[in-house]
């Protein structure tokens, strides 16, 4: 009984082997060795010497640096590159508009300077606030093209980015920069119109000297951050704003602003209340761009404080004449 078993089963297994020893599976030809380009590694690292970044208030003096390189040296570079911008506004990156900056780069490193006036020119726009501009290589293998900016996937420096000196672009935005000469030279006064007073009785016309209500003051520029003016309560105390460049914000406190009972901007002249001084309450901030002083302004007193809110003070918003 076993053997008539074993031999069923190989019997069975000898007509497998006859069945698919019959077959056979004709792909065609054997395919090409599929190759893999090697794409030399380039860096475009900003030249901390240049600009770093395009200030619209002076888009003469913008003179943005950067080095193209292969990332390690000795190793082969790449038949050419052409350096390529990207540009777009907001926060958020798009490959929609590239322009070739510099084409046919064969030499490496070189050193690039690049102009608000060649940026206009090349994209056939003003530069405008919130614009960005980034900086990178198309690179060339032979006849074959890895882009910087590919309308899709990555360009050729994404994979590398976080490595040790490498930098994938060079990127320089467009600000509105805080510089001390910015509204006059360091020592001279300038004029300045109110366009808002909430503290004033007049909302245009509420700033202004002893003698009365008038739409203009006179701001003395004190040096690179500092800014001051009189106060209109007695015509003698000098008020200081600091200014941080790094950030636009105006700080003041503790600033000498007279006695509320007497002159044009008294309160109540019959109680006392004792000199009064002006502290920073809000987002006080200049606006280079609008030549323009946006202060929030609280008045403390003896008995507290005057002011618009709990979370800033009475609006005054200067521009230079």
């Amino acid at each position: 009984m076993k053997i008539r078993k074993i031999n069923i089963l190989l019997a069975v297994f000898l007509g497998a082997i006859i069945v698919f020893s019959g077959c056979s599976k004709d792909d065609g030809a054997t395919p090409e060795r599929v190759s893999i380009a090697a794409v030399p590694t380039i860096t475009t690292n900003i030249d901390p010497t240049g600009s770093k970044s395009i200030d619209l208030t002076n888009l003469a003096a913008f003179a943005g640096k950067f080095k193209v390189d292969n990332y390690f040296p000795g190793t082969t570079n790449p038949s050419k590159v052409d350096i390529v911008v990207r540009k777009y506004s907001g926060t958020t990156p798009n490959n929609n508009n590239v322009k070739v900056y510099k084409a046919g780069v064969t030499t490496f490193p070189t050193t690039f300077t690049v102009t608000a006036a060649e940026i206009a020119t090349l994209f056939g726009t003003a530069i405008k606030l919130g614009d960005t501009y980034d900086f990178a290589p198309d690179i060339y293998v032979g006849d074959r093209k890895f882009e910087a900016f590919p309308a899709v996937g990555n360009g050729t420096g994404a994979g590398l980015n976080g490595q040790p000196y490498f930098s994938e672009l060079a990127r320089f935005g467009a600000i509105c920069a805080y510089r001390g000469t910015l509204f006059g030279a360091l020592g001279s006064t300038v004029d300045f119109n109110v366009l808002t007073d909430e503290w004033g009785d007049d909302p245009v016309n509420g700033w202004g000297p002893p003698a009365g209500y008038r739409p203009v003051v006179k701001v003395k520029i004190v040096d690179d951050t500092h800014l001051s003016f009189i106060s209109p309560v007695n015509g003698t105390s000098v008020i200081v704003l600091t200014i941080d460049p790094a950030t636009n914000v105006i700080s003041f406190s503790g600033q000498p602003y007279g006695d509320l009972k007497v002159g044009p901007l008294q309160v109540d002249p019959t109680f006392t209340y004792g000199n009064t001084t002006l502290e920073a309450l809000g987002s006080n901030a200049v606006l280079p761009c609008d030549l323009t002083l946006d202060l929030y302004v609280v008045y403390r007193v003896s008995i507290g404080v005057f002011r618009w809110s709990s979370s800033r003070g009475y609006s005054l918003k200067l521009k230079k004449a």
